[in-house]
């Protein structure tokens, strides 16, 4: 008898790896950093006022320390977002449609796109105009150069008869 095949799976996929690692990471990089933060030698002042006096104590300084570095973090995470929100607004193609309570809504952009195709289409129309009225021009600065040269010619030609 063969011995039934049994199907071995990992104790943690590679996705469940990558985010323990990523906890773990995170983890050792706060505890290091409120380590680093915490304050070791104190500064003396000869005579301290209540702002010396509270910040002589070293839970205050490093409590002090975590609000800066977590207001940093806030503010960066913040900043990334609204990096990101922008670009996936601009890739969609909602640009300027919405800002804050403002808010162009779809019948008045579709209203302004359809006058744009007309004034484009006018202006094709117009532009074919254009190229007509240029085109009699020149051959009329043509006919008129003509007229000059047989007029001229013809004067001449009295003028020796004469």
């Amino acid at each position: 008898m063969d011995a039934p095949e049994t199907k071995q799976t990992p104790i943690c996929s590679r996705g469940s790896a990558t985010v323990l690692l990523l906890i773990l990471t995170c983890t050792a990089g706060g505890i290091l950093l409120a380590k680093g933060l915490y304050p070791v030698d104190l500064p003396s002042v000869k005579d301290p006022d209540f702002i010396d006096t509270a910040f002589n104590n070293r839970a205050v300084l490093w409590t002090a320390r975590l609000l800066l570095v977590s207001a940093a973090v806030v503010l960066a995470f913040g900043g990334i977002f609204i990096v990101i929100s922008i670009g996936m607004r601009m890739q969609n193609g909602e640009w300027l449609r919405r800002a804050g309570p403002f808010e162009i809504s779809e019948t008045t952009l579709s209203e302004m796109t359809g006058q744009r195709d007309r004034w484009r289409v006018a202006a094709l129309l117009e532009h074919e105009k254009v190229v007509e009225l240029t085109e009699r021009l020149e051959k009329s600065d043509e006919l008129i150069a003509e007229l000059r040269t047989a007029y001229a010619s013809r004067s001449m030609v009295e003028e020796e008869h004469s």
